[in-house]
């Protein structure tokens, strides 16, 4: 018995270990490990007692601390650790017959009116890393800023969420966002798809159950993206044309922008060649107790014919019960 692979999942509620008590009411667990939103857990219990209902009902914004942990997985005496984070509860729901109560729970923090405030501001003469800061600070979030830092002369929030605002601006500067373990990360997309794989997942291999590729039309990938700008001291516009890498024909992205040098024209439109190319070849994959997968990470992909390569996982979903599956979004990487 003490060699049987299996999988536990821990819990803490209101900084109390419930993991024993909990265990005998649990039917399904669930972890999103997500890119550009909140990481999520989902908590379905089986409430033929009617405690969860009502005396044990969580409240709006209880914190729930989930880590997933395995035992003998890979090879005997083993045992692996998942932390999933801190989560706030979100959502209560209650159906039957038979009775069940599933529980939401998001990494956001209810702070500040709440987390789905909408908020109109202006920041000048600031940076992104500063941007983000205050955020995080209004959020109760620490900040883990792990990107470049961009400059702006003005930026302004308009009747945006203060996640929504950011992650819009994130997105322009070719830069993700995410919230995990009440810290909001800042991260460069390229520099993560360069990072080493943390694995090789093969066709044929056991632990892989199922997959489902795309790869989109040619000429839906941007060989060209031209940008114009206004050059206030040659007072003339200027043209500049980026030749995307690894992208054999396609049409040519046109676009008007503000712009000061060629050094950052041509920033904007590596940003925008990626943002418009980057999903040119996708996927999804089933697999068997992948505890070490998680969002960020990236993957090597072989034996799936036009579809080998590198890929970064975009988000992902662990759920320990039962059989523990994990299913994988992934995106190719690019080189620019």
């Amino acid at each position: 018995m003490t060699n049987t692979r299996r999988t536990r999942v821990l819990i803490e509620y209101q900084g109390v270990d419930i993991t024993t008590e909990l265990e005998d009411y649990l039917s399904n667990f669930v972890f999103s490990d997500n890119e550009g939103r909140a990481d999520e857990i989902q908590i379905d219990l089986q409430d033929k007692r009617k405690r969860w209902q009502k005396p044990w009902l969580p409240g709006d914004g209880d914190i729930i601390k989930a880590t997933i942990k395995t035992y003998n997985w890979n090879k005997r005496n083993e045992v692996l650790r998942l932390r999933c984070g801190t989560f706030y509860v979100d959502d209560v729901s209650f159906k039957g017959p038979p009775d069940s109560v599933s529980i939401k729970a998001v990494s956001v923090p209810f702070a500040a009116g709440g987390k789905d405030t909408k908020r109109s501001r202006a920041w000048e003469d600031v940076s992104l890393n500063t941007i983000a800061g205050d955020i995080a600070v209004a959020s109760k979030l620490a900040l883990i800023y792990d990107a470049p830092n961009v400059y702006y002369d003005r930026v302004d929030q308009s009747k945006e969420t203060d996640l929504g605002f950011l992650k819009r601006l994130a997105k322009k500067e070719g830069l993700s966002i995410k919230v995990t373990n009440d810290q909001l990360v800042v991260y460069h997309q390229l520099t993560y798809e360069k990072k080493k794989a943390v694995r090789t997942i093969t066709r044929g291999d056991s632990d892989v159950l199922s997959w489902d590729f795309s790869k989109s039309a040619a000429e839906k990938q941007y060989k060209k993206v031209e940008i114009t700008y206004f050059d206030a001291a040659k007072k003339k516009k200027v043209k500049y044309t980026y030749d995307v890498p690894d992208v054999a024909e396609g049409p040519t992205l046109k676009l008007n922008r503000r712009a000061k040098t060629i050094a950052e024209a041509k920033r904007w439109a590596i940003i925008e060649a990626r943002n418009k190319n980057k999903n040119g070849k996708v996927g999804k994959l089933t697999m068997a107790g992948a505890i070490d997968l998680v969002q960020g990470l990236t993957i090597d992909i072989k034996n799936f014919g036009a579809f080998d390569g590198k890929y970064i996982i975009e988000s992902c979903s662990h759920n320990p019960t039962g059989k523990y599956e994990v299913n994988l979004d992934i995106r190719g990487v690019l080189k620019y």
